[in-house]
């Protein structure tokens, strides 16, 4: 007895000296900041600014020359010979520079507001994440206070056996129920190892550094349902990354029917002729004729590529308003619940804690005694989890109506 209680206090003692307190802001802090995936996700981002240093570049010129010095009719021996160098300087008709710039800026910014919406789905996994922590800690933190106060209850029924008091088999019957607290401890602290290396992971950190903040209520969510649609649709990550979209295909038709214009080169030709002629120069210009190629497929096809673009924009709006409402729904109804276990844990404690003195000062039914410590367990992680899962809908609402979970305005 006395070594299992010097350990549950040497272990939650362990907890607090060694673990550095993590609350959920500080969580979704270094989650935006070392997040492996997020790395990755902001790296791909950043590719779309190459293609603006490639937008921004203009044709290369080409160069070429040529010696001669054969003559086939006299044994390729001859004293004459010929030498050509020709410059083509390519130039862009249609504005296609300025389009091709445009377009990769619109990408630019596309790409950013997809990035947040990366964000803002991975944070959905570390909400869950965070919040199972938090819920094994707690349910930890309780199996060892009631592994405790059931040793008081035994050492009451020991007591009350030599005196008498108690029947050798209801005493063994309390005893037995040894082995379940011993097994909820057992489990709870298996779990919350899993569970903490699973955020450790998500928050690249090391799981001996991460103990959660205790848990708390929230505060009430006042918000009605239709300002939360109305702010989701104009500022939800995966709605301005569709609005967005809508930019992108634009430019990308003004692209395509710019590029049906074509270009025209202009060359430049230096020949030098020995021994009979001197320098000559000359200067040419070439355009291809747009007879049957005008690029019209690429140009349709951009077309239909903005049409899909209108169309996942409302799609986009729908889905951010049936999300929202889906949440709000499940945040009400998790209120009610919650109130629910609130009132049923206080009866469930209070009547637990009438039949442990009524069992230490006259008797009672072990039978009564063990249907009140059942039903006080079974609401203590009943009401734990309740407070949990208010927690996890209320940063779900949040998501899904556009607004931070907290202060920062990093994502």
């Amino acid at each position: 007895m006395r070594i299992f209680r010097y350990s549950s206090v040497l272990f939650l003692a362990t907890l607090q000296l060694f673990g550095a307190s993590l609350s959920f802001d500080e969580a979704v802090t270094q989650f935006l900041n070392h997040n492996y995936d997020l790395k990755i996700a902001s790296q791909e981002a950043d590719k779309s600014t190459a293609d603006l240093t490639t937008a921004e570049l203009r044709p290369n010129p080409t160069i070429s020359a040529s010696f001669l010095n054969l003559d086939l009719r006299h044994n390729f021996n001859s004293d004459s010979s010929q030498t050509i160098l020709h410059v083509d300087y390519p130039i862009e008709l249609g504005g296609k520079r300025d389009r091709r710039i445009e377009n990769a800026k619109e990408n630019i910014t596309y790409a950013k507001d997809w990035l947040k919406e990366t964000k803002r789905e991975q944070l959905f996994t570390l909400v869950n994440a965070y919040y199972q922590v938090q819920a094994d800690e707690t349910n930890l933190i309780n199996s060892i206070a009631n592994r405790h106060d059931f040793e008081g209850l035994i050492a009451i029924a020991q007591s009350k056996y030599e005196h008498g008091f108690l029947t050798e088999i209801d005493l063994e019957k309390l005893r037995l129920l040894t082995i379940g607290y011993d097994k909820d401890l057992e489990l709870n602290k298996a779990a919350l190892s899993a569970d903490r290396e699973n955020l450790a992971f998500l928050l690249s950190m090391n799981s001996k550094d991460i103990v959660l903040t205790p848990i708390a209520l929230p505060e009430t969510f006042l918000q009605s349902e239709d300002e939360l649609i109305l702010y989701a649709q104009q500022n939800r990550s995966d709605c301005l990354a569709a609005q967005q979209n809508i930019h992108v295909s634009a430019a990308s038709v003004e692209l395509e029917k710019a590029n049906a214009i074509p270009n025209i080169s202009i060359g430049v030709e230096t020949e030098n002729s020995a021994p009979q002629y001197g320098s000559l120069a000359g200067i040419g210009v070439t355009m291809p004729l747009p007879i049957y190629d005008r690029n019209q497929g690429a140009i349709e096809k951009s077309r239909v590529t903005a049409l899909q673009a209108s169309t996942q924009l409302s799609k986009t709006l729908g889905q951010a308003n049936s999300e929202v409402k889906q949440s709000f729904i499940q945040y009400q109804a998790q209120r009610s619940i919650y109130d629910s276990m609130q009132h049923g844990y206080e009866l469930a404690k209070k009547l637990k804690e009438k039949q442990e003195k009524i069992f230490a000062i006259k008797g009672i039914s072990i039978l009564e005694l063990l249907d009140a410590q059942k039903s006080y367990r079974d609401y203590q992680k009943n009401l734990t989890q309740a407070i949990i899962d208010l927690h996890i809908v209320l940063a779900r609402l949040k998501l899904n109506s556009g607004l931070p979970l907290t202060n920062s305005k990093e994502y």
